[in-house]
C-alpha cells in the first residue's frame, strides 16, 4: 500500500509543526441544540447533558466540551438495534463536527432528524458493514449507500470514523471534509482523483483512507493525528514560514 500512496514531503513538515499538540474539546452550547432541536425527545437530546460523556465549557456558563474519546465511547459502542442509541451517538457527532458556530449544522441535524426512519436506517446499515468489514472496499460502499437529506460527506465520515470502527483491524474509517481536503489539495499537492483513479467520490473516499494509513505506517503516526494535522491546516500550509 506505501508504494502506491508514497508520504508527501510537506505532510513530514506539518507533522513536526503540530508536535506535542493534542486535539481540544471541541465546545458547545447544549441550549442552543435544544432550542432548535425541541422536537426531538428529551431522552436523545440528554446526551449534551450527560456530565459522564460531556464536560465542562470553558468560556460561558452553560456549554459544554466533547472530545474525540467521548465519541468512540458513544458511538463505537452503539447499540445497532437501538435507535435511539444510535440517534444519541449521532447528535453528539453532529454536535462535535460543528461546535459553537455551527448554525448551518443546526439546520442540517434538524432536517436529518425530520426524515428519521431514512437516518436510522443510514446510520445502522454503514456502521454495521464497516464494523463487520475487513477489506477497504466497505467505504466506498458505505459512501455510495449513504441517503439521508441534511447529511453530507463531512458529516457522514465523521459518523464512519467514530460509529464504524472496530479495534484490531489494519485500518479505520477517517474523516473526509472540506478542511482535510484544502490541505491534501493545496498544502500536499495530492489529488484524490489520481490516488483513486477515478472521479467517483465513493472511491476517493476509500484512496483517502488507504494512503492516509499507508503515511501512518511509514510516518510512525496514528492515522487519526494524520487526519487532525491536515484538518489544522486547512489548506494554509501552516508550516512554513
Amino acid at each position: 500500500m506505501s508504494s502506491r500512496y508514497p508520504t508527501p514531503p510537506d505532510l513530514v513538515t506539518l507533522v513536526a509543526a503540530r508536535e506535542g499538540r493534542q486535539q481540544p474539546a471541541v465546545q458547545f452550547r447544549p441550549r442552543t441544540w435544544d432550542s432548535k432541536l425541541a422536537d426531538v425527545e428529551p431522552t436523545i437530546r440528554a446526551v449534551l447533558h450527560d456530565e459522564t460523556i460531556t464536560t465542562p465549557g470553558e468560556d460561558a456558563e452553560g456549554d459544554r466540551g466533547v472530545d474525540r474519546s467521548a465519541l468512540l465511547k458513544v458511538a463505537g459502542a452503539a447499540d445497532l438495534a437501538d435507535s435511539d442509541e444510535l440517534l444519541r451517538a449521532f447528535l453528539l457527532v453532529q454536535v462535535w463536527g460543528s461546535g459553537l458556530t455551527g448554525s448551518r449544522t443546526l439546520r442540517h441535524t434538524a432536517t436529518a432528524f425530520a426524515h428519521r426512519d431514512r437516518l436510522v436506517t443510514a446510520l445502522r446499515s454503514s456502521a454495521d458493514l464497516l464494523r463487520r468489514a475487513d477489506e477497504t472496499s466497505a467505504l466506498a460502499e458505505a459512501y455510495k449507500s449513504w441517503s439521508c437529506p441534511g447529511v453530507g460527506p463531512s458529516f457522514f465520515t465523521k459518523w464512519f470514523t467514530f460509529a464504524g470502527r472496530r479495534e484490531g483491524r489494519g485500518w479505520q474509517p477517517l474523516i473526509l471534509d472540506n478542511r482535510v481536503y484544502r490541505s491534501l489539495n493545496r498544502t500536499l499537492d495530492v489529488r484524490l482523483v489520481d490516488l483513486a483513479d477515478s472521479r467517483s467520490r465513493a472511491a476517493r473516499y476509500r484512496a483517502y483512507v488507504e494512503a492516509v494509513h499507508a503515511w501512518s505506517s511509514e510516518l510512525g503516526v496514528p492515522a487519526d493525528r494524520l487526519e487532525w494535522v491536515l484538518f489544522r491546516d486547512n489548506g494554509e500550509d501552516s508550516a512554513k514560514p
